[in-house]
């Protein structure tokens, strides 16, 4: 429903809440406590205009909350494929060393306190070519796609 809709929702419930409030009371409960008709809906007119305090404030509410956003995926259901030769594809995000080349594995970096988990990408996340790398979230490690000789890039 649409902003206005809300706003119109809580208005129309406020003026409603009041009238059945008032009428409930001027016309039901309070004749059998009061006989003078201006005392009887003065309090029916003060115990409606009370209750529909309370719906507007609950129609305030309602009109001015932004609408829910859709939750995220779970990890396990985002597609993650790894097709070419070497290729990596990972759907959430790497704290780690990832390397798909034949020389020796690259050094981590010095451990660092933990960040705050990226949320699961809501998209496929796929690495099809030789050697490739693709990571549906934030990446906090070493990734490399080759060689590494001496410890140079090829």
């Amino acid at each position: 429903m649409e902003r206005f809709g809300r706003w119109l929702l809580a208005a129309v419930t406020t003026v409603a809440v009041f009238v059945l409030i008032t009428w409930a009371c001027g016309a039901l409960v309070l004749p059998l406590l009061l006989d003078d008709p201006a005392v009887r809906w003065g309090i029916a007119s003060a115990l409606g205009a009370a209750v529909a305090a309370v719906a507007a404030s609950w129609g305030a509410s309602v009109a001015a909350r932004t609408p829910q956003q859709d939750p995220a995926p779970d990890p396990a259901e985002a597609p993650v494929r790894a097709e070419g030769p070497r290729s990596v594809a990972v759907g959430g995000g790497n704290s780690g060393v990832i390397a798909t080349g034949d020389g020796p594995r690259p050094t981590p970096p010095p451990e660092r306190a933990p960040a705050a988990p990226a949320p699961p990408s809501a998209h496929t996340v796929s690495a099809s070519g030789e050697r490739s790398i693709a990571l549906g979230g934030d990446n906090t490690g070493t990734v490399s796609t080759g060689d590494q000789p001496n410890g140079t890039p090829r």
